[in-house]
């Protein structure tokens, strides 16, 4: 089990990561609980959301624990579960009728990958500096909103740049004509790292380019000393990163509780 509790390190601590970068922010563990009051007040994941940290806390202590938080805030938040750890929480929900509103497959793999060749005019550069990950957040903004999250969100968690690179954060970039085309962030926790962000503009898709990202994203973490390196996969990526040699260990689901059920 010592893989599934490293990836799961990275996880929680990419959560603690996204809040200390956010401006203003509260990160907050109480009674086994992780709860992130955001920049904004909408819920979702990084923004406002509750993980239970602690297993042994009973679920519905730890429900009431976030409800009481975000309550207090008046605003709602996103309740995050991993399938392994979070199984009584899940069954709690459920049974009162509540359902997720997505999940994610938690991946890891044990070994680096062979570099992909990049199409012809292309070139990547490792972010070692802030105009570097402006690069990297501008492909997000578009790339994101495909998924739910608005292009404002994901400026949100990068506007303190120096803040990003001083937290163990490395990534890479792919441009053709000094043009961003595809990125992705490894972050390297303890004897972890996890590949984060990874997108493409939509007018790059389908050469290629996150794959060869997300690679290189992989191998940052293993020179850097990680023992695994994890990644929680959107429906996009899933395929890719299967034909990579990801695997899963868990899955991550989220519930949205909005203002008026916490207030």
């Amino acid at each position: 089990m010592i893989g599934p509790q490293l990836a799961d390190e990275n996880l929680v601590e990419s959560f603690r990561m996204h809040g200390r970068w956010q401006e203003p922010a509260e990160v907050c563990e109480r009674d086994g609980v992780l709860m992130i009051a955001g920049s904004n007040s909408r819920p979702g994941l990084y923004r406002n959301c509750a993980m239970r940290l602690d297993p042994s806390v009973p679920a519905g202590k730890a429900f009431e624990r976030a409800m009481k938080f975000f309550g207090a805030r008046e605003r709602g938040f996103a309740l995050l579960t991993r399938k392994r750890l979070d199984e009584d929480m899940e069954s709690l929900l459920s049974d009162a009728g509540i359902f997720p509103r997505g999940s994610s497959p938690c991946m890891i793999i044990n070994r680096e990958l062979e570099a992909a060749p990049l199409p012809t005019g292309m070139y990547t550069e490792v972010i070692e500096d802030e105009d570097r990950l402006r690069d990297s957040v501008q492909v997000n903004m578009e790339a994101y909103p495909r998924l739910g999250m608005s292009a404002a969100d994901v400026a949100t968690f990068f506007e303190n740049g120096d803040r990003v690179l001083n937290d163990n954060v490395s990534g890479v970039v792919a441009y053709k004509d000094g043009v961003p085309l595809a990125t992705a962030l490894t972050y390297l926790t303890g004897s972890s790292a996890g590949v984060y962000w990874v997108g493409t503009l939509a007018s790059a898709e389908r050469q290629g380019l996150a794959g060869a990202c997300t690679r290189l994203a992989v191998n940052a973490g293993f020179e850097q000393g990680a023992r695994l390196v994890t990644l929680q996969a959107s429906p996009f990526g899933l395929p890719l990163y299967q034909r990579l040699g990801f695997r899963n260990y868990d899955g991550l689901s989220f519930y949205i509780f909005g203002r008026s059920q916490v207030s």
